[in-house]
């Protein structure tokens, strides 16, 4: 083993007269899950322990810093660096020994500003399997082994994330756990799992009925439903669930919207594979519903109750035509509006689209949609797919709602005879009625639901039996607007609109 040489020596003792005492040192060792290598933890920890010791007289050990199956590349995840990192800025350690410099980073870039860093702040950075000199050879063979390893990873993580795209491209895991909801089966492919499945399909169907983040959260909390790791569901695991597109049957692999080195994003596409598991939980159609309600709470952070709220389009500029209102006077209702926001004084007025009323243009997609439907009630074209899936998927919601009220029915019961029981404190006794009060309101906010779901039921089931009629009504197709809005994209293409007129075209059978 080499000892210190005589330019460390000269540092070394600089640093000594500045804190007149032994220097304080710390070991790193790290090992990633990619290296080959042989040299493990406690082998780098024993090999800079020696190198101390024989250097008694300069170095005092004072912390190990070690991390395990994680890169070098970058900083990033790299905890115990950055612990490192900031007993330097605290003047903790004066002094940071490695077995070699791959060990204390493999990007180039980062290890010589990291040494130039540590420079500046009065510690150095010794690699035992060094020269320790510091003249120009030196620095030249520095920044060739420097560029050296990082072209090694560089190397490992191109060849690595090739045959990764190349698995994800037919549809097999490119490794980590699956989503909740799917397992993976013997070919490592997506596959549903049951208990997880009858979950995700309960929290899209609850949110396309309007149901908020909070009431989805309390209701799985109060039923035990937790996510796979026994935690409950959060506002982010639901919105992950909500807009993950694996769960109509994509599978999607190297998401580029996604943090992730630049030698990824640079050289590999992101995997979109269409119907890439068999089997999915959702349709799409429900999917992009679901993408439509979350946009319009984004933006209006509260429920939209414009019909054709992301169908509209103005003619002129081909910009999404928008909900709003207004009112006609002193002491007057608001009206309804659909306006096109280039129009507007903030956004510039560089369109002169002066928008519709709300009832004119919805009352007229309806009618389009009405008398198509009818059309294709008596030519045999109705595409009723989309309905079968989604009448089963409102019997499974009101399923999940009755479940729902039965534990609120038990958890309502015990609290009764806790309040009927002679020997419950007097103290108790407000707050349990306040309880029962409560569980009273949620059942009948849970009873309510039930009751649009049960006339969802209704009406697909009426459009399902069209072989059974002749025609529909209005009053028949439209009494519910979660189903009135499905009808509306399943037969119009486009609706365009201009101070002349509106325009609708229908969707091609």
């Amino acid at each position: 083993m080499r000892k210190l040489s005589n330019d460390e020596i000269k540092v070394i003792n600089s640093i000594q007269a500045s804190i007149g005492e032994k220097i304080p040192t710390a070991i790193y060792a790290r090992k990633s899950k990619e290296d080959k290598s042989q040299e493990a933890l406690d082998t780098q920890i024993n090999h800079c322990q020696e190198f101390i010791n024989q250097s008694a007289q300069h170095l005092k050990l004072k912390k190990v810093y070690q991390e395990d199956n994680v890169s070098g590349m970058t900083i990033d995840g790299r905890k115990e660096f950055k612990k490192l990192i900031d007993a330097i800025d605290e003047g903790f350690i004066k002094a940071v020994l490695v077995s070699k410099w791959d060990r204390f980073s493999r990007n180039s870039t980062d290890l010589k500003n990291l040494r130039e860093s540590f420079s500046k702040k009065g510690a150095i950075v010794i690699a035992i399997e060094d020269t320790g000199e510091m003249n120009a050879v030196a620095n030249l063979q520095f920044e060739i082994m420097a560029a050296i390893n990082q072209y090694y990873v560089h190397k490992i993580s191109e060849d690595t994330k090739s045959v990764l795209i190349n698995l994800t491209s037919k549809g097999h895991s490119g490794g980590g756990v699956a989503n909740y909801g799917y397992e993976y089966d013997e070919n490592n492919r997506l596959v549903i799992r049951p208990d997880e499945a009858a979950i995700v399909a309960e929290i899209y169907d609850k949110f396309e009925l309007n149901a908020t983040y909070e009431e989805i959260i309390e209701d799985f909390k109060m039923r035990n439903i937790t996510t796979r790791k026994g935690n409950n569901f959060t506002r982010s695991t639901l919105h992950s669930i909500l807009t993950n597109v694996k769960y109509y049957g994509v599978y999607r692999y190297n998401r580029q919207d996604r943090q992730q080195s630049q030698l990824t994003k640079k050289h590999f596409d992101e995997v979109w594979l269409e119907e890439g598991i068999e089997t999915p939980i959702i349709t799409k159609e429900q999917f992009d519903e679901v993408q439509r309600i979350l946009e319009g709470r984004k933006k209006t952070k509260k429920k939209s109750d414009y019909l054709l709220t992301g169908i509209l389009e103005c003619e002129y500029c081909g910009n999404k035509m928008t909900g709003s209102s207004q009112f006609n006077g002193k002491n007057k209702s608001r009206k309804k509006y659909y306006i096109c926001s280039n129009h507007l004084a903030r956004y510039g007025k560089t369109c002169k689209n002066m928008g519709i009323e709300a009832d004119l243009i919805e009352n007229q997609a309806k009618q389009v949609v009405l008398d198509t439907v009818n059309i294709y009630i008596k030519q045999g074209k109705l595409d009723e797919s989309s309905f079968t899936s989604a009448l089963k998927s409102k019997q499974r919601l009101k399923s999940s709602f009755n479940k729902s009220i039965d534990n609120l029915e038990q958890s309502k019961n015990q609290l009764i005879d806790r309040l009927v029981d002679p020997n419950t404190r007097e103290s108790l006794r407000v707050d349990l009625e306040q309880r029962i009060e409560k569980r009273n309101e949620e059942i009948n906010e849970l009873s309510k639901r039930v009751e649009i779901v049960d006339e969802m039921i209704a009406q697909y089931s009426i459009i399902l039996k069209r072989q059974t009629i002749t025609s529909m009504s209005a009053q028949t197709l439209f009494r519910n607007e979660t189903i009135t809005k499905q009808l509306i994209k399943n037969v119009i293409n486009s609706i365009s609109v201009s101070n002349d007129g509106i325009e609708i075209t229908i969707l091609e059978k």
